[in-house]
């Protein structure tokens, strides 16, 4: 993966390899589109994910935020496999890229 940065989370989707990074203009852009403020609010917001009432266009969000870096940047770009994967594909990935990042 070209570009590859300390910190970022190689994530495949449907054979295709993505990489993840957490800066603080995906932050914003979490915060902004997912309508959380603060680390707080998106950390419960994370949380809620799992559950029923949840759809999985907020889990796809968080990813298309944290995809920017890796040259896919909102819907447009956004390959359209990635915008069919399950949130149970790349949760982990994203769980660990959090991890990495605030620990």
């Amino acid at each position: 993966m070209n570009g590859y940065q300390k910190g970022d989370v190689a994530i495949k989707i449907e054979g295709r390899n993505y990489r993840l990074r957490l800066t603080l203009g995906s932050l914003a852009e979490i915060e902004e589109r997912l309508d959380v403020k603060g680390p707080l609010a998106l950390a419960e917001k994370i949380r809620s994910f799992g559950a029923k009432n949840r759809s999985n266009s907020e889990a796809l969000t968080l990813l298309e935020c944290l995809m920017c870096v890796a040259g896919h940047k909102g819907d447009v770009s956004v390959p359209h496999m990635v915008r069919r994967a399950k949130p149970m594909d790349y949760m982990p990935a994203i769980a660990t890229l959090f991890e990495e990042t605030f620990s």
